[in-house]
């Protein structure tokens, strides 16, 4: 499931970085894309570069504002061009596109622009823009003339092409649309809005090849950061996580990158299995923003994320401290695995009791949830509260959610229990029948099984108490037929121990201590290192 869950500041990225940027002209790219709030973004950003042509900065910053609706503001902008380069006609263009929204008379104006720069298709698809965004159906003959000048002017310019798909996109028309913007780049194979508008429309159609396109078009423009971008989103979206990472990667160290595309940054890395990676951009980020910044917080809790999955459990305690500290965004809510790696680090860290209060509010976002009952439940027994602990596995089991390894579990914390002092012999009694019951039906389901068969002979053992009666000798006998079956038997050692000691035990104490030797050496050659064991041995005759 997808999840839709940077590299140091600007300043440390170095001037080297700024000559692979394409400045303000990224701006525009984004804006002939309508993607308005980014291309605002980069205009503003650059604007007062040495290299940004200002006039041309303002003319698209105006036409930005015109499509938001801010009349004045677009005013503003056009004004401020024309002041910056009175000779660059694209402004004129630009209130005469205000005019004609209010009904003017436009003729002066595009007179104006037009003998500034004489037969130039590009100037005229423009204008051919105004008209189309202003009315299409009143100024249909006038965009019709635009377009006829354009081609007439200069055929193999792309712009008159552009504008007609972006007509039949208007239009719902894909397939048409996808197809003249590729006719568009065919006039002008470097050509970035052409490319990009195709691959947005025929993404949904055919993802491989609008992403083959990008592709193409990255090996002729390797500068741009809208086509950085857009590569990475196409990747992201056709759930090409390790590609997108690597793309996001790239684009990032372009100083016309956005902060929301750090954070996409961090997340893909941490989807792909970066964990050092991703903690570090994070922190970069908690370092850099704002405190008040709402990308704190999702940047906080990509530091506990990580550092889960790094099992360093001190520090990611102290980092879920410090996400849950922080100001819950407008909007936002925790998530299941807020708690969860939050109660993994407190519980795996030696603070069983937070751990609970972690899971729990887990549980309350999601009831049904068997593996967080499973946690919390867990978390019970390590903090020594058998009863909790198996009413938590008692509720997989009677809700019949359970799986084979949960009734061996609910028998063992039965068997806790039973095994606590100070507890009434009813409730013991209790405990230990229900012990016995799941092992036993675990036991059917999963015979010869030694963790299963060991903890049989627990419960027997635990029934005879000091008596040394031989409750457990069947279950032992059971557990050693088995381990001698087993191809690498060290590997089961502690469980050969618990046997030969059981059994070592029960015939020294019925007087049969030949026999009990034998179980003492066997016991012996699985504990080496006993010498206590070995000496006890060594003196029986």
């Amino acid at each position: 499931m997808k999840r839709k869950f940077f590299l140091a500041s600007l300043m440390l990225m170095g001037a080297s970085l700024v000559a692979n940027a394409q400045g303000y002209k990224d701006g525009i790219e984004y804006y002939k894309v309508d993607k308005l709030d980014n291309a605002k973004e980069l205009l503003e950003r650059n604007l007062n570069s040495p290299s940004t042509d200002k006039a041309e900065a303002f003319y698209y910053l105006g036409q930005i504002a015109l499509h938001q609706g801010k009349v004045s503001e677009a005013a503003a902008n056009f004004e401020k061009g024309i002041a910056a380069n009175a000779m660059n006609p694209y402004n004129y263009v630009g209130q005469a596109a205000i005019a004609l929204k209010n009904g003017g008379d436009v003729k002066t104006l595009l007179e104006k622009a037009r003998k500034l720069t004489k037969k130039d298709a590009k100037l005229e698809m423009e204008i051919a823009r105004a008209f189309y965004d202003a009315n299409p159906t009143t100024y249909a003959k006038d965009i019709e003339k635009c377009i006829k000048n354009a081609r007439k002017w200069n055929p193999d310019d792309p712009d008159s092409y552009i504008f007609e798909a972006d007509t039949k996109a208007d239009k719902k028309d894909w397939g048409n649309a996808a197809g003249i913007y590729e006719l568009a780049f065919d006039k002008d194979p470097n050509n970035i809005e052409a490319y990009v508008k195709y691959a947005n429309t025929y993404f949904n159609v055919n993802p491989t090849m609008a992403i083959e396109r990008l592709e193409e078009l990255q090996a002729k423009v390797p500068s741009s950061a809208l086509v950085q971008r857009e590569l990475a989103e196409k990747y992201y979206a056709d759930n090409l996580g390790a590609k997108a990472a690597e793309q996001y990667g790239k684009y990032i160290k372009n100083p016309n990158h956005f902060a929301q595309d750090e954070v996409r940054y961090v997340q893909l890395l941490f989807f792909g299995e970066k964990y050092q990676d991703s903690y570090n951009l994070a922190t970069q980020l908690v370092n850099r923003l704002a405190p008040n910044d709402e990308n704190v917080f999702y940047m906080k809790r990509m530091q506990l994320y990580n550092l889960v999955q790094l099992e360093k459990w001190p520090e990611a305690v102290e980092a879920g401290k410090s996400f849950f500290a922080n100001q819950l965004p407008k909007g936002s809510r925790y998530e299941v695995r807020d708690y969860t790696d939050y109660g993994q680090a407190l519980q795996t860290a030696g603070h069983p009791e937070e751990a609970i209060d972690a899971y729990n509010k887990a549980i309350d976002l999601n009831p049904k949830n068997t593996d967080l009952i499973r946690n919390l439940g867990d978390t019970y027994a390590d903090a020594e509260n058998y009863v909790k602990a198996a009413e938590y596995y008692q509720r997989l089991v009677d809700d019949g959610n359970h799986k084979a390894n949960d009734l061996y579990t609910l028998s063992t914390y039965y068997l806790g229990i039973a095994s606590t002092e100070d507890l009434d012999a009813a409730t013991k009694a209790d405990a230990l029948a229900k012990a016995q019951k799941y092992v036993d039906e675990v036991d059917e389901l999963v015979p010869g099984n030694v963790r299963i068969v060991n903890q049989k002979a627990k419960i027997a053992k635990f029934r005879e108490g000091d008596n040394n009666n031989g409750a457990a000798l069947a279950a032992y006998n059971e557990l050693l037929q088995i381990l001698e079956n087993k191809p690498d038997k060290n590997e089961y050692a502690r469980y050969f121990k618990y046997a030969y000691n059981y059994l070592a035990t029960y015939y020294f104490t019925k007087g049969d201590k030949a026999t009990a030797k034998t179980y003492y050496q066997e016991w012996l050659k699985y504990d080496p290192e006993n010498e206590s064991l070995r000496n006890y041995v060594n003196s029986l005759k």
